[in-house]
């Protein structure tokens, strides 16, 4: 029961924080597998900006950034090795990208947004953020 209730909580939580924001703030992210997170944002002026944090990635090695972007009509933009996140000693590592984008006339959300950073061949890194409003 106690956790039902917790879940129960944290769906409010979330819900509650993404209604106060008016759909307009920044939307935090998990990688899968659960190594660190992904701030990702739009701008007014057809951008996203998106900061990721590998927490427990492999340490000391060097990783492809890639983004990949659904619109509501199904058309997409693929912005691929646009930056390179390096872990330490510890698998700690951060990257701030930013890419232009260009949603068709009257869109009003990225319908999926997928955040990819990999070292071929192995590992992925993967956070996926649905329905981001575009300001």
């Amino acid at each position: 029961m106690k956790k039902l209730h917790l879940m129960l909580t944290m769906f409010l939580l979330v819900t509650t924080s993404y209604a106060l924001a008016g759909g307009q703030g920044s939307v935090k992210v998990p990688f899968d597998p659960d190594v660190g997170w992904v701030i990702i944002n739009t701008t007014s002026s057809s951008k996203i900006i998106a900061s990721a944090h590998l927490d427990d990635g492999l340490p000391n090695e060097e990783f492809s950034v890639t983004v990949r972007v659904r619109y509501e009509d199904g058309s997409t933009d693929v912005h691929s090795d646009i930056a390179v996140l390096s872990t330490n000693e510890m698998g700690k590592g951060n990257v701030q990208v930013q890419v232009e984008i260009n949603p068709p006339p009257g869109s009003e959300t990225i319908r999926r947004l997928a955040f990819r950073v990999r070292r071929a061949p192995d590992p992925l890194y993967l956070a996926v953020a649905w329905d981001i409003p575009l300001k």
